[in-house]
């Protein structure tokens, strides 16, 4: 097997990701799709770049990505810059004809996805964009049975994606709280909830939207919480939140479909369950045999992903990442993207979907 060589440009919390997702993946999918080594870990600062390089199993430290995407012997590039960062970097690596392996958002707003959507007519690697909520054995289970036609017609969904890291005012500002960084709950985490909502329920048309932050008067900050009205093609009708400044809560998404045949409801914090009302259950005599049913899927996926650690074992966050990471890396193998995993292209379109909440 040809052994393929991958770079990991940033090397913060989403980079660590990355490095556990590549040097575990033996345990998640027989066979490992491609035999990767992490040659190169990029960060700002010599000292934080070796620390992750560390950690990639003895990777080269690197302050300068124009380095690592001249060097040949690159094939894989994994994209895990601060959102402003990242088009100059994405630019270079289609010219490169690098695969690309993207955090989410792929750019900041719809100027920058003008820019980088003609380079895809003529890139001939394999991308992904790193929406990894999809790659719950639970949430490909719901997208199963809504292609069934479990849910009938889609007539309406609801979904929130909810965290405490914004309550506080006077915390220390760091560039996910900033406009020209491309931060905001929008951006970071309302892109999970659109694409998710779009990929299951949509595809997602029309918005209306409306944000606030605890610091109104900061016009540098971006919003802390953005609250959405959506109608999809289908003529379903909607509401998604996506909110850092929800005490109580730590990284907690759901997600509520409702058809004419039944309704599904997926919640990130119990990942291991999918909820399903099958409506055409009797509900006489005495509520007959209609309700809820909790499946448990957990971590029931079909070959060649495995059931590590066991079927039954509850399933975490990282798992559905080291699941992204083999569909990607399956496609680099096939040359193409032959299981509809999420490209560049479905990011900018993604962006644009988000751009239609900015007003």
């Amino acid at each position: 097997m040809k052994k393929y060589h991958a770079a990991i440009l940033g090397g913060g919390f989403i980079g660590k990701v990355h490095t556990y997702a590549y040097r575990n993946l033996a345990f998640y999918s027989q066979p490992v799709p491609l035999d990767v080594e992490i040659k190169y870990v990029v960060n700002s600062r010599q000292e934080t770049a070796e620390a992750a390089a560390r950690l990639a199993g003895g990777a080269i430290p690197q302050t300068d990505w124009h380095v690592v995407l001249d060097d040949p012997e690159i094939d894989i590039v994994n994209i895990c810059l601060p959102n402003h960062l990242h088009l100059e970097v994405l630019k270079a690596a289609i010219a490169a004809g690098k695969h690309i392996y993207c955090e989410k958002p792929v750019v900041l707003n719809a100027a920058e996805a003008a820019e980088v959507m003609p380079l895809l007519e003529t890139y001939r690697g394999v991308s992904h964009v790193v929406f990894h909520s999809r790659f719950f054995a639970s949430v490909m289970q719901a997208k199963q049975m809504i292609d069934d036609g479990k849910l009938g017609k889609i007539l309406e969904f609801r979904g929130c994606y909810l965290q405490n890291s914004h309550v506080n005012p006077n915390r220390p500002m760091r560039w996910k709280n900033l406009k020209a960084s491309g931060g905001g709950a929008l951006m970071d985490i309302g892109s999970h909830l659109i694409e998710l909502t779009d990929w299951l329920a949509g595809p997602l048309v029309e918005a209306a939207a409306f944000a606030s932050s605890p610091v109104p008067e900061d016009t540098e900050r971006a919003e802390d919480s953005m609250a959405m009205i959506w109608r999809a093609q289908n003529g379903a009708v909607g509401t998604l939140q996506a909110s850092k400044v929800a005490h109580g809560t730590e990284n907690d998404m759901t997600l509520e479909i409702y058809g004419t045949l039944g309704a599904i409801r997926f919640d990130i914090q119990a990942p291991h369950f999918l909820e399903y009302f099958d409506g055409s259950k009797s509900t006489s005599p005495w509520g007959g045999e209609a309700g809820w049913t909790r499946i448990a899927v957990g971590n029931r996926y079909p070959a060649p992903d495995t059931d590590f650690p066991a079927t039954k074992s509850g399933i975490g966050w990282v798992r559905a990442h080291a699941t992204s990471l083999a569909h990607f890396l399956r496609n680099v193998a096939a040359g193409a993207n032959v299981d509809g995993s999420p490209d560049l292209r479905r990011g900018l379109e993604i962006q644009m979907l988000m751009e239609k909440c900015r007003g």
